[in-house]
């Protein structure tokens, strides 16, 4: 018993050494730049879109056949009859050997009159094509990063706007409660009903912040385990820099990787074109092979030469290859239909370009309007607070009512979040601009 209690007391002091370690999360606190390059730096589509340049990469160089050899191999293993005079009967009395057969062959491409020089094009298209895409998925990362976080940011400033509207609310029904004469039960219920209200909107906002955040996290590749924090907390318009709208349309003109894409598009059109009327052309190789049957014991075989002999022979040659066909009705058909769809992509290219031109002016008006709101939206909060404090003077000398309360309040708490979010539609609004104008997010 006594040894008993022994082994207690050491399992007690040694039991802290087995229990697990604490696991630490990692903390980040990131400004936008760095919420910018981490995304940039690690988001899961931009490394799927690597592989899709990767893959284009490995087409364009399958297509340098012209000078490398192609290696054709062929081992073969099976029965042979001994006596070829009596093939069946010495095969199924069991008279047999073993046919070994290895055939090795060795071809190179030397010219496809043009072919394969217009399939290289195409494939160097599709290289640029995915670099182009590349750059469209970056420019489409940044502004939802820049829209996540400002997002986030609006979220604090909601949440402070209706803290400061709760404890007025809370300080005013705990002052009436507190009276012994004189409360309107009424307004007082009033008051409580419109606390419960703006609770009720802290948590929905509170809510909403959590799910940006963790689609932030996303996008810029960390792991859910990460506590993210952010350096700002309070929602600034950015300073007015629009230019002229002639500028924003020259930079979308050189710079939108759409219309880069949609030019690309033309080209690669143009080569199948190509392609198709070169298709009537041969194709031209050199080829060479060896190849070596055994099966010992054979008898009854006529031939005695290595080409004729089906059991027992060493072959090889070498020669020049020149293969086509010729199709005129059928591929002059073909022709027409690539001819065709490059018109078709033609005039794509034309509707793409006045999409596209629409597309940066709405961006830009959508920037002038936001800042208007902006202007309009601080003066109307400049407004507001005045409303605000005469309402609570008046309450504070006790001629006020819950109900001109709980309408000053709800004025402050609408104007003042009217404005968070009018600046919040202008910093989305120039971080729109600036996508839509081809600005490189490496710049960002």
């Amino acid at each position: 018993m006594k040894r008993s209690g022994s082994l207690i007391l050491i399992m007690v002091l040694f039991l802290p050494l087995s229990l697990p370690a604490e696991e630490k999360t990692e903390k980040l606190v990131l400004g936008l730049e760095e919420c910018l390059q981490r995304a940039l730096q690690s988001n899961e589509e931009l490394k799927a879109n690597d592989y899709d340049k990767e893959i284009a990469e490995q087409k364009l160089r399958e297509l340098h056949k012209i000078g490398y050899p192609i290696v054709d191999y062929e081992y073969t293993l099976a029965p042979a009859p001994r006596d070829a005079d009596n093939a069946v009967k010495s095969f199924f009395s069991g008279d047999i050997t073993v046919f070994n057969k290895v055939k090795i062959g060795v071809g190179t491409p030397l010219t496809t009159f043009g072919k394969l020089d217009i399939g290289q094009g195409l494939a160097r298209k599709g290289v640029e094509a995915e670099k182009l895409k590349r750059v469209q998925k970056k420019s489409e990362l940044v502004l939802k990063v820049k829209q996540l976080y400002y997002g986030i940011i609006l979220s604090y400033e909601f949440d402070r706007l209706l803290e400061s509207a709760t404890q007025r609310v809370r300080k005013e029904i705990n002052k009436r409660e507190g009276e012994e004469e004189g409360t309107d039960p009424s307004e007082l219920l009033k008051l409580k009903l419109f606390r419960h209200e703006l609770e009720k909107r802290a948590e929905e906002s509170e809510k909403k912040r959590m799910l940006a955040r963790e689609a932030l996290k996303i996008q810029m590749g960390l792991d859910r385990s990460v506590s993210l924090e952010l350096k700002e907390s309070h929602l600034k318009a950015l300073p007015k820099s629009l230019k002229n709208f002639d500028y924003y349309q020259d930079q979308a003109a050189k710079n939108r990787p759409e219309l880069k894409l949609i030019d690309l598009g033309v080209q690669s059109k143009e080569d199948l074109y190509r392609l198709e009327k070169r298709k009537l052309a041969p194709n031209l190789g050199l080829g060479a092979f060896f190849e070596m049957g055994r099966a010992p014991g054979v008898t009854g075989v006529q031939a005695t030469d290595d080409f004729n002999n089906p059991f027992n022979f060493t072959r090889a040659g070498i020669g020049l290859q020149l293969q086509g066909q010729f199709d005129f009705h059928g591929q002059s058909a073909k022709a027409h239909q690539a001819r065709s769809d490059l018109r078709k992509t033609e005039v794509q290219r034309t509707l793409a370009q006045k999409g596209i031109a629409l597309d940066v002016q709405e961006a830009y008006l959508d920037a002038q309007t936001a800042w208007s709101a902006v202007e309009r939206a601080e003066e109307a909060g400049r407004l507001s607070r005045q409303l605000l404090f005469l309402t609570q003077s008046s309450f504070d000398i006790g001629v006020g009512e819950s109900k001109d309360l709980v309408e000053a309040v709800q004025s402050f708490l609408t104007t003042r979040g009217q404005y968070f979010e009018a600046v919040y539609n202008f910093n989305v609004a120039l971080a729109k601009l600036d996508q839509k104008r081809g600005k490189d997010p490496d710049e960002e």
